[in-house]
């Protein structure tokens, strides 16, 4: 299956008002990649894209992001992980946040049913074949299918899982999983809305004192606005994972597509 590569430059539209200012990475490059679900196929080829792009930029610091939900779904959860775990172990660059679905798996091995039912319905089955599990055994209860989970994750891997932050900032962006609740400063927000909301953050046109770049809703393409950019295309659904580029010197979309899904060029926002 071939995988290919669409580079395309953007710009965040300035906010309305009398504040007018671009957002600035403080003369940094970040890059943030959005929900990847296991799909170490798409990621492979959008790391070796990034690096060789940047090469052609200016000579700054790198902040590598990654924006939650790296598990489920997708065929290769555990070589997802085992990648990000190398990466952040070996630069202090490398931001892992945590995800809603890292979250469920988190609670799962603790033996909550309730979340060990919602992770089973939203893609763990993928997650624990590429860790070498099964799913729960007939008459199975939860506090032994949750041990079995531990057991397969390893202690360290569930210990690095536990200290993800839930957010990352850098100058003008604020970088999540989900969003951020409109109204509540940026060092108020609650895991739950951190992790989950949507429409109340989606829907919003209020500044929140940064530009968030968040993953968590699927769209056909990056969202750029001016007080948020979506970076989750579905790809696990669609063979179209993505990322966005930033620097004080020009932002850059970059998106890696299997040739199961077709193509799709358009990024929805404004372009320079």
């Amino acid at each position: 299956m071939a995988i290919g590569v669409t580079i395309e430059p953007f710009v965040v539209p300035p906010a309305r008002g009398w504040m007018r200012r671009r957002a600035s990475t403080d003369g940094q490059r970040v890059i943030a990649i959005g929900d990847i679900h296991g799909r170490w196929d798409l990621l492979e080829t959008l790391i070796r894209a990034v690096e060789q792009h940047v090469t052609t930029g200016p000579a700054i610091p790198n902040q590598l992001v990654f924006l939650g939900d790296f598990i489920d779904r997708g065929p290769d959860s555990r070589r997802v992980v085992d990648f990000l775990r190398s990466a952040q172990k070996n630069s202090p660059r490398v931001h892992v946040l945590l995800g809603n679905h890292e979250q469920a798996m988190l609670h799962s091995v603790e033996g909550n049913s309730d979340a060990q039912g919602m992770w089973l319905e939203h893609g763990a089955a993928a997650t624990l074949r590429s860790f070498g599990a099964d799913l729960p055994h007939p008459g199975e209860d939860n506090y032994a299918f949750g041990a079995r989970i531990a057991g397969a994750l390893g202690a360290e891997t569930i210990d690095w899982l536990r200290d993800l932050p839930l957010s990352f900032r850098l100058g003008g962006y604020f970088f999540c999983h989900a969003g951020v609740r409109p109204g509540r400063s940026l060092g108020k927000q609650s895991v739950e809305d951190l992790l989950w909301i949507r429409e109340a953050f989606l829907d919003s046109e209020r500044q929140h004192g940064a530009v968030i770049v968040h993953g968590h809703s699927v769209a056909e393409d990056i969202e750029i606005r001016p007080n948020r950019i979506g970076v989750d295309t579905g790809a696990y659904r669609t063979g179209k994972l993505s990322a966005v580029i930033l620097s004080d010197s020009g932002n850059w979309a970059i998106s890696t597509q299997d040739d199961a899904a077709p193509a799709r060029r358009r990024m929805t926002g404004a372009h320079s």
